[in-house]
């Protein structure tokens, strides 16, 4: 389960990424730009250029979830 809470460490992407990227996209912007790790638990948040599109990626036990909100 997705789970969010003020212990978690969070991390806003910078610049535009495509959010049609999937797990392995997105964890190589966590690696290559912010220089972090996506095994470390923290969450990472991207957010699309006209800020209608949200994604969340979260490490957690036995893989990635990614949850999405979009507003139309």
């Amino acid at each position: 389960m997705f789970s969010l809470n003020t212990t978690d460490r969070y991390h806003l992407g910078i610049g535009r990424v495509d959010l049609r990227k999937g797990f392995d996209s997105l964890s190589g912007v966590e690696r290559s730009v912010m220089e972090r790790d996506s095994l470390s638990g923290d969450i990472f948040i991207f957010i699309n250029s006209n800020c209608t599109t949200i994604k969340l990626l979260h490490w957690e036990n036995g893989g990635l979830a990614i949850c999405i909100k979009i507003y139309y």
